[in-house]
């Protein structure tokens, strides 16, 4: 098991028997909440899960690496950055997509344009934005939030290969 999920869950722990002694009334009302989202999360869940799974058999890690991989370079973190406005889909979706892309050798500079031009943009809710905000707000709004997750991908790329190797 991984520590970190070690450590976040005893301070959840320590962080509930301290409001339960403290104030019983926050301790009740957070796990109250916590089951809420655990019941509106799970179906996503389990459902990402599969569409991972099967997108991990049917995703060819060659075409990845050849898309997104380290000889691509610059292309690899741009072209990953625009196709992640494309996503659809809640969290539980792309957190597994993600770790397919990167289990498939795409750099993480890739997958974090991706990830960060999904979260910022995804054309399928642009819609929604434009009655409130109106077209040229909302364009303007996505062009600079792809231009800000190619260039964090070109960050993130620099910082990573500063890193340590990390220990199995």
């Amino acid at each position: 098991m991984d520590k970190v999920i070690v450590y976040l869950s005893g301070a959840t722990v320590l962080g509930y028997c301290v409001a339960a002694l403290w104030r019983p009334t926050i301790a009740a009302a957070g796990l109250e909440s916590t089951f809420e989202m655990f019941w509106q999360a799970l179906p996503w869940i389990v459902v990402s899960m599969f569409a991972a799974g099967l997108l991990s058999q049917i995703i060819q890690p060659k075409m990845v690496a050849h898309l997104f991989g380290r000889d691509t370079g610059v292309a690899g973190i741009l072209l990953a950055a625009v196709l992640g406005v494309f996503g659809t889909g809640s969290r539980w979706a792309v957190y597994p997509l993600a770790a397919g892309l990167l289990a498939a050798d795409a750099t993480p500079g890739a997958v974090f344009a991706f990830m960060t031009s999904w979260q910022l943009v995804s054309i399928p809710r642009l819609p929604a934005e434009v009655p409130f905000l109106g077209i040229r707000y909302t364009i303007v709004r996505a062009a600079i939030s792809i231009l800000t997750a190619f260039v964090g991908g070109l960050i993130f790329d620099m910082v990573w290969d500063k890193l340590p190797p990390q220990n199995p």
